[in-house]
Parts: structure tokens; C-alpha cells; sequence
């Protein structure tokens, strides 16, 4: 029976190595997960604190259109270019953010009255409103300039009841006023945009910043959190 014993000791020993080793893979699995959620977390800080001085510098432009029916749509984007038209020369003399909201506050009765113009002309009577709201955008490139998600300044047409899609775009440093389908932004506004950021914030919007990481369809109730190396943690 002794002897049975002790040749019981080389088992024991082989499994109590066995669980020592899952216990220390198993810590070693959460510190890698922490580390990952740590990394996410600061990375998540820092994109946002970018991303609200970015919008401190600029004013962003939201046109809603009545409806989603081809003609409600086809009225909003002529709205747009109408007030663009109206509005192009005030916001040129703007030196920055808040200069441009006085303006489009001061010239929002006239704005109106432009926008009211073009919706009577093309024989529709509804109602148009104009205000400046803090409003979520997703990311959004314009040309080969890209804004990272997040809440900023705009200013917003509604037309009718606002349930159509909409169309935005950047006023101030004057992205709207650009050819989109050229793809670039010419250097004049880049030049604006650099003298109001941060060199690491002009990189970030005009090369494409890996802490960008939101989607442009996603809604802002939505957002998770991704881990770029622990993919199978993703939602």
C-alpha cells in the first residue's frame, strides 16, 4: 500500500502543473484584455478630444428635405445651391468659427427669404425653417478631407417637416463651395484648415487617422467599442 502511495505522487504532480499552467493562461488572457480595453479606451479619449476641438473651429451645414420622394429631394439640393449662392461672399471676409455663426445669424431672415423663393418657384408651399443647433454627424468626407464623427455646430434648413434625407456639408473654413466630384479640396481651403488646427489634427482629417473609427451609417446611440487585435471581442 505504500508503495501504491507514492507512485500516486508523479500524477498529482503532472495535474496540479496542468492547472497552474491554465491559471496562469488564463491571467495572462485577462492582462491581455485589459491591456486591449486600456489601449481602446485612450485611444477612444483622445480621437474625441481631437474631434471636439476640431469642432470649435468650423461650422457645419445641414439641409433636410420634406420628404424622400425624388422631387422633395431634387427641391432640397436646389435650396442648397441658393442659399451656397446667396451666403458664399459674407462667409469669404469670416476669419473663424464664431464670425461665421454672427453672419449666418444676422443674415438668417434673409436666408429664409432665399430659400422661401425657391420653394415657391417650383410651385410647392411648404414651410422653412433656419437655426443654429449642435447636431451629431457620422464621419464625412469631403473631397479628400475626412471629419471624424462627433458633435458639432451647423447650421439647419429644415423643409417641411424635415423626413428626408438630408445634405451637409462644411461652411465654414468653405468646403461647400467646392467640386466634389473632382475629389480634392483646393489648397486655399487647406490652407484655412491648417491655420486653424493642430498639425496632428489637419493630418488627421486630410491623410486619414486610424483612431477615425466610426462608421458613416452608424447611429451615435450605436457606438461600440472595437478591438483592433482581439477581433473576435468585436459585436
Amino acid at each position: 500500500m505504500r508503495r501504491s502511495k507514492y507512485l500516486h505522487y508523479p500524477n498529482l504532480l503532472h495535474r496540479r502543473k496542468i492547472r497552474q499552467n491554465i491559471i496562469l493562461f488564463l491571467l495572462s488572457v485577462c492582462i491581455w484584455v485589459l491591456c486591449g480595453v486600456y489601449l481602446t479606451l485612450r485611444k477612444e479619449e483622445h480621437t474625441l478630444a481631437m474631434q471636439q476641438d476640431l469642432a470649435e473651429q468650423v461650422v457645419r451645414f445641414h439641409v433636410l428635405a420634406a420628404s424622400n420622394s425624388a422631387s422633395d429631394q431634387a427641391l432640397k439640393l436646389l435650396v442648397k445651391n441658393a442659399v451656397l449662392e446667396y451666403m458664399s461672399e459674407p462667409l469669404a471676409r469670416c476669419e473663424n468659427a464664431a464670425e461665421a455663426l454672427e453672419i449666418l445669424d444676422t443674415h438668417t431672415h434673409d436666408i429664409l427669404r432665399v430659400a422661401k423663393s425657391v420653394i415657391e418657384e417650383n410651385g410647392y408651399s411648404y414651410s422653412v425653417t433656419a437655426k443654429i443647433e449642435e447636431v451629431y454627424f457620422p464621419v464625412k468626407s469631403y473631397g479628400d478631407v475626412t471629419f471624424p464623427a462627433g458633435v458639432y455646430t451647423a447650421y439647419r434648413i429644415i423643409i417641411g417637416e424635415g423626413k428626408g434625407n438630408n445634405w451637409w456639408c462644411v461652411l465654414y473654413p468653405p468646403l461647400c463651395f467646392i467640386d466634389i466630384t473632382h475629389g480634392i479640396v483646393p489648397e486655399e481651403s487647406k490652407a484655412q484648415l491648417r491655420a486653424l488646427l493642430t498639425a496632428e489634427e489637419y493630418m488627421a482629417i486630410t491623410d486619414g487617422y486610424p483612431s477615425l473609427l466610426f462608421d458613416e451609417t452608424e447611429d451615435p446611440k450605436e457606438v461600440y467599442l472595437r478591438f483592433r487585435f482581439l477581433q473576435f471581442l468585436n459585436p
